[in-house]
């Protein structure tokens, strides 16, 4: 098999990294159920398509992301600024867990498959080297109702946390410096004619 990604959908080459080829069988799995439940569901007959490319795309840049990083993140920048989206393109359901809400526990086992592979200590070592990585898995997440937060959020808010800067500390008083009245010493209070000449 070539070492370049193959051109048929859900394939990657054996020298893919063994979390990517995971995650590949996995999405395969899904994209399969999907075209065997959709075309019998007239609300989401229209998606087929539309998904099984959302899936596919996912595997490979997962992929792409984990073997060359620098590569991968300039090409989506470079995608995301010559792609337009009309106004009147079909869009995905976004609601978190969708697709499980749709397909029922045949998509949930799929689900909990994703869940276990993202928990995994090497997933998440990756994923904190490589927060791309989780932004790519983050859309597969979302329509599976895989929790994200434990799992790909903390790198990233990390990242964010370092850049915060630090607030100026307040300038407090000392209280040596305040002035002390002598023990037992008292004053007048100036009344409303008090300064007015006269």
């Amino acid at each position: 098999m070539n070492a370049s990604l193959s051109s048929s959908p859900f394939s990657l080459p054996d020298t893919a990294p063994e979390l990517a080829q995971r995650f590949c069988v996995i999405l395969a799995g899904l994209a399969g159920l999907v075209a065997r439940r959709f075309v019998r569901m007239p609300h989401l007959m229209g998606f087929t398509l539309l998904l099984w490319g959302r899936l596919n795309r996912a595997v490979r840049r997962f992929a792409r992301g984990m073997t060359r990083p620098a590569k991968a993140r300039a090409a989506r920048k470079a995608a995301s600024r010559q792609r337009v989206a009309p106004s009147d393109a079909v869009r995905l359901p976004s609601g978190r867990g969708w697709l499980v809400r749709e397909l029922g526990y045949e998509a949930a086992g799929y689900a909990s498959q994703l869940q276990h592979l993202v928990a995994e200590p090497e997933m998440q070592a990756l994923l904190g080297q490589m927060p791309g990585l989780g932004r790519m898995l983050r859309p597969m997440c979302r329509m599976l109702g895989v929790p994200i937060e434990g799992a790909l959020v903390p790198a990233v808010v990390a990242e964010r946390v370092e850049r915060k800067p630090e607030k100026p500390p307040v300038a407090v008083w000392p209280r040596k410096a305040l002035p002390r009245l002598p023990k037992g010493a008292w004053f007048e209070v100036p009344g409303p004619d008090w300064g007015k000449g006269g």
